[in-house]
């Protein structure tokens, strides 16, 4: 959606592409910091940190105006979202049964590729519905409300 949000801002096409490169070269930098996260904070806490941050920054995306204003919630959104699949793997292993690990391994990669099919179109039909700024909004709801079920990874991992 930050293409379409960009195009509907006036940015062009060169500095979309820059914005959208701004995401991947900060979910690749805070790669580098793992190690030192995964020494200090549990994975239940990087993750709800990051489904906060991913929220909030979805919540401000619609409002900003500008390429660099998008290129700044792009790189926060790279480096939540960059910080959250090691995480999520770590935790996948943590409370999955050995013997269900490549169960739940292919459970989370089916629902990976069928989200990069599915969500360009819900994504696409919605914001004819209610704009390219709705979607965000949504989106920032449903993921802010998921930090809900990864906090409670912290409860369950004490008392189970």
């Amino acid at each position: 959606m930050v293409p379409v949000l960009g195009h509907e801002r006036g940015i062009s096409a060169s500095a979309i592409g820059v914005v959208l490169g701004t995401f991947a070269l900060a979910a690749t930098l805070i790669r580098f910091s793992l190690p030192w996260m995964a020494g200090r904070f549990k994975e239940w806490q990087v993750i709800t940190a990051a489904m906060l941050m991913t929220g909030g920054m979805l919540a401000v995306y619609p409002f900003t105006a500008t390429a660099w204003a998008m290129g700044v919630c792009s790189g926060l959104l790279g480096l939540s979202l960059g910080s959250v699949q090691p995480m999520v793997m770590s935790t996948l292993h943590q409370i999955t049964p050995e013997r269900r690990q490549g169960e739940a391994l292919g459970l989370r990669l089916m629902t990976i590729n069928a989200s990069s099919v599915l969500m360009p179109m819900v994504f696409g039909a919605t914001s004819g519905l209610i704009g390219v700024a709705g979607v965000f909004w949504c989106l920032s709801a449903v993921v802010t409300s998921g930090a809900r079920v990864a906090w409670r990874l912290r409860a369950d991992k004490n008392h189970g």
